[in-house]
C-alpha cells in the first residue's frame, strides 16, 4: 500500500513539473500533491514528509526517484 501512495505521489510530482515546463496549469497537480501528502503513511521516510512541508518539491521528487 505504501508504495502505491509513494508511486502515484511521485506521479503527480513528475506531472506538476511537466506542466511547468509547458506553461500549463499545476493548481490540480498542488492540489493533488497535498492531498497525498497529508495521507503519507507513518512508513514514508521522514525526509519526504519534511521536503512536501517546506514545497521542496524537486528534493521531494529527487527522494522518490531513490526508493
Amino acid at each position: 500500500m505504501q508504495m502505491d501512495s509513494l508511486s502515484e505521489l511521485r506521479q503527480a510530482l513528475e506531472t506538476m513539473f511537466s506542466r511547468i515546463e509547458t506553461g500549463e496549469d499545476i493548481l490540480e497537480q498542488l492540489e493533488r500533491i497535498n492531498v497525498l501528502y497529508q495521507e503519507l503513511p507513518a512508513t514514508a521516510p521522514k525526509m519526504l514528509s519534511h521536503y512536501l512541508e517546506r514545497k521542496s518539491y524537486t528534493k521531494a521528487l529527487a527522494l522518490l526517484e531513490t526508493l
